[in-house]
Order: C-alpha cells, then structure tokens, then sequence
C-alpha cells in the first residue's frame, strides 16, 4: 500500500504539477525502498502506484511499454485523454489472462489498486489526471479526477490506503493558513481559477510518513514535478537520514545529475547536484 499526492502549484506565471509518494510497499512485511513515481517515456506524463504491488507494478510496465509501442506516444503527438483509454483498454484485458486460480476459484481475486495517470494535455491546455481501480466485481474503473482540475479548488488528491486521513490533515492545513474557502467567496469559481496550494500536501505526506500507526506509508519521500513546457523532473530527496532517490538511499560516492530538494519550515529548497 502507499500514500500519493498530486496537486497543482502555481509558480510565477506558470503551473506546474507536483507528484509525491512514500517508498513502502508492505504485505506480511514491509519494504521501504520500493519506487512508486515513474516518469513515462513520453513528454510530461507520469504515473504513480498504489495498492496491490504485484498488479500495479505491471500497471506501471505496461504504461512503458504502451509508449515506447507507438510513436504517438512517445513522441506526445497523441493526447494523454487517448493514451488514459488505450491503458483503459489494455489492462482490463490484461487481467483477464490472469490463470492457475486455486482449487475451485473461477475468477481471480479482486485487487486493491489506485494507478494514477497524470500529465499534461496539449488538446485541451492543462494538467489533467486519471485514476484506475478495481469495483467490487473485479472490473477495471478509470475516472478522469475532477479534484485536479484547474478549475477545482486547490487542485489536490490523494491515492492510496491512507488517502482519507490525508484528506483531513490537508484540510487542517488549508484552513490554519487562512486560504480563502469557497462558502466565504461571492464569486466561488473565480475564486477556484484563481487559489493554488502551495506545500501542504507534501506536509501531510511528510506527517503520515512519520505516523507509527499508518503502518502500510513509510520509507524517503519521492519527489516529481510536470511542466508545461513538456518535461518531468525527478528529484533527489535530501533530509536528516541522508539522500534518497526512488525510496533507496544514494551511496556516499556514488555520483547522480538530479536536482537536490529538501524541506524545512513549510517550504521546498533545491539545489544543483555536487560536482566532482
């Protein structure tokens, strides 16, 4: 299981959309240095796990591979609403092929899963969010996520097994910085275009992460961001316990390119990799 947050951040003039996860991935044991972001093999989409490891890693396989099969893809010529349905489409067939069911058992079991899908749309000039998880009968929902919508207040979600209790310590935190609501707005959707988190959903996740009771979320952050201009950008996760990239700890000597970024008193710090 995990913890995923997504939101939208306005930076200057520019939005961008911020992708955070914990590193554990548990089940009869814990496994704290499991990468959970991946930036797709396309332009300025990626694609986080949650749930089931052995169903959302091959989610996440298949996503690659699906972009690296068609040049539209790859290239970003076809939208990420067409690529959302053609993984739609190609998952719940893959699940389909699932076989050696015990004794008895027809179908198989149904399994936790929250794969989220985001990026940005060249057709309709914003970020846009998907999300696929099983219904009780074992088959494959995708929702496009109206609470990443531009136009949705705040723009922020969260996936995962400790999602509602994110949810609530956001909403905390939203309303401890004095955020404009929208029962308090004469104009709620101007206000919604127009009012933007900043780091509060990388401070619940931080919280959650430290909670000893939410057993299934722990492990080093991990850190990414999507630009309008087309490109994702992944970080190195620098804190007291050391530097971390994709939940595992970077050796003392072993070189990497990647940003640095660390958090201190409410607020995000990056800096260049160190140059030998």
């Amino acid at each position: 299981m995990t913890l995923i947050a997504a939101w939208i951040r306005k930076n200057s003039n520019l939005k961008e959309l911020v992708l955070a996860s914990d590193s554990r991935v548990s089940g009869g044991e814990s496994w704290d240095t499991c990468p959970k972001l991946v930036a797709l093999p396309r332009p300025a989409t990626a694609i986080a796990m949650s749930g089931d490891a052995t169903a959302a890693y091959a989610f996440l396989l298949h996503a690659i591979n699906t972009c690296t099969l068609l040049d539209g893809h790859q290239s970003g010529r076809s939208d990420i609403g067409y690529l959302a349905n053609k993984l739609r489409v190609l998952y719940a067939a893959s699940r389909r092929e699932v076989s050696d069911l015990p004794l008895g058992q027809s179908a198989p079991d149904v399994v936790t899963l929250n794969v989220v899908l985001v990026g940005w749309s060249w057709r309709n000039l914003c970020f846009e969010g998907y999300s696929y998880r099983y219904d009780k009968n074992g088959h494959l929902q995708m929702r496009r996520l109206p609470s990443l919508a531009e136009n949705s207040w705040g723009s922020f979600y969260f996936a995962g097994d400790a999602s509602r209790t994110a949810q609530a310590r956001t909403w905390v935190r939203i309303r401890n910085n004095g955020y404009p609501l929208m029962h308090d707005s004469e104009d709620p959707e101007k206000l919604a275009n127009e009012t933007f988190l900043n780091w509060e959903p990388l401070e619940t996740l931080l919280d959650v992460i430290a909670d000893p009771s939410a057993r299934t979320v722990g492990g080093a952050p991990q850190l990414m961001k999507i630009y309008q201009y087309g490109e994702c950008e992944s970080f190195v996760w620098r804190d007291a316990n050391g530097s971390f990239y994709g939940g595992r700890e970077i050796d003392e000597k072993e070189r990497f390119d990647r940003r640095i970024a660390s958090f201190s008193n409410g607020d995000l710090t990056t800096e260049m990799p160190p140059r030998p």
